[in-house]
């Protein structure tokens, strides 16, 4: 399989675009949170949510609209993944500049998302296997698009000592180390049972 076999069939497609506006806001929505904090005025950080709101949005209905207008190729089932990988990491990267989102999370994220494409890549290329978002990996985009509402809004709730930004990094951590091993798991059955 080349690179070039992605760009078979339809490119310019509504579900693609979905997927590539969700790249091209997180750096909008950094900018909102960046005018927040220099001018004080909350309407930036109610941009930022709605900012947020889209991204989620597009993630959801990308697939859905791929398979509904007939236009699910694969390019789309490489870029969805994808555009989710660069969108939270750069959204990630985006609160933790301005409200404090762990950067040892961050690079929890990052090594995930690197041993998931490397994955993918070794089974696309040398085995013409395109491997699909699992379960666990779209409800960990689920819950980071919630992470990052609760940073944004910054409430300060604290039940026990523990506050509600401490609990959506716990399960943001612990769906990350899950989702890896289903990867991992995934990747092992495909490439090992295929070289039998």
């Amino acid at each position: 399989m080349k690179a070039r076999d992605l760009l078979d069939g339809r490119i310019w497609t509504f579900s693609n675009f979905l997927s590539l506006l969700r790249v091209l806001l997180f750096p909008l929505a950094g900018y909102a949170l960046y005018m927040e904090k220099g001018t004080g005025d909350i309407s930036y950080r109610n941009m930022a949510i709605i900012i947020l709101f889209v991204m989620v949005v597009t993630d959801i209905f990308d697939g859905y609209f791929a398979r509904l207008l007939n236009q699910v190729s694969r390019l789309g089932q490489f870029l969805d993944p994808l555009a989710d990988k660069i969108a939270t990491i750069g959204m990630a990267c985006v609160l933790y500049h301005f409200r404090d989102f762990p950067l040892w999370l961050i690079f929890v994220l990052l090594i995930r998302d690197i041993y998931n494409i490397y994955g993918g890549f070794v089974l696309f290329y040398k085995m013409d296997i395109q491997v699909r978002p699992n379960l666990l990996g779209k409800i960990l985009v689920g819950i980071l698009g919630l992470a990052a509402l609760v940073f944004i809004i910054s409430p300060q709730y604290n039940i026990y000592g523990v506050t509600l930004q401490d609990t959506v990094v716990a399960l943001v951590l612990v769906l990350s180390v899950l989702s890896t091993i289903d990867y991992w798991r995934t990747y092992s059955y495909l490439y090992f049972d295929r070289q039998r």
